[in-house]
């Protein structure tokens, strides 16, 4: 079987020789565009791996990919929706260190019919040097969570000395946003939009601000578990 073409091409450049006292770069390209110069190889992998990402959110057919943490607390889905340095990893990890199962950090995967299905990625945790490094959900004692629809939808945001007290919002405002964080929405708007709509057709959606993640992952699980009970 043939490929019918290229999508994107990568290409790395490193030394071939290294030099006392001589600086050595790795380079990384994305066709014809360098993404990345540096001297650690490790820092150049995570930037490829970090660009193929987006490269396959940007354009996949069969899933919308959308910029989002997302857990499974008892069977019901929570999709945490943001940027990169937003908090997405950090309220996952909580979420998993409070017994929930693990769908992705970073890009929550979702099929035509609405559907939710898990992102094979490990967290990506932030050091106190600055750097990072992949941590498995299983680190956490945490399971890989099973496809299924959205139940909550979380938008939120950080800020100091707030406590979790979301208030409900439309789930065209929640598209809107949704939308925002979707790489592919540009490119193919009408199927964005189609997915989002069977997506969270039977979500709730919170809008707030938020402090300490312990503070509100419990409450959000205690939410969670309130409707267990009716």
């Amino acid at each position: 079987m043939q490929a019918s073409g290229v999508d994107r091409l990568y290409s790395v450049v490193t030394p071939l020789v290294r030099r006392r006292n001589v600086r050595h770069f790795c380079v990384l390209y994305g066709d014809h565009t360098r993404l990345s110069r540096t001297e650690r190889i490790e820092d150049l992998l995570d930037h490829f791996e970090s660009d193929l990402d987006l490269h396959i959110a940007a354009n996949s057919q069969d899933r919308l990919f959308i910029h989002a943490g997302a857990v499974s607390w008892k069977g019901h889905t929570i999709v945490i929706p943001g940027r990169s340095h937003t908090g997405k990893t950090t309220l996952v990890a909580e979420f998993l260190k409070s017994g929930a199962a693990y769908y992705s950090d970073d890009f929550a995967a979702v099929d035509h019919t609405g559907c939710l299905h898990p992102y094979p990625r490990d967290l990506l945790v932030r050091t106190e040097s600055n750097g990072s490094r992949r941590v498995p959900p299983e680190e956490f004692r945490a399971a890989r969570a099973q496809p299924g629809p959205i139940s909550l939808v979380l938008l939120t945001e950080y800020a100091e000395d707030r406590r979790w007290s979301p208030s409900p919002v439309s789930r065209g405002q929640a598209m809107l946003r949704l939308l925002e964080n979707t790489p592919s929405a540009r490119k193919q708007p009408a199927f964005a939009i189609g997915v989002l709509q069977k997506a969270v057709e039977s979500a709730e959606i919170h809008q707030g601000w938020r402090g300490e993640k312990e503070q509100t992952v419990q409450q959000v699980v205690n939410y969670l578990d309130g409707w267990s009970l009716t």
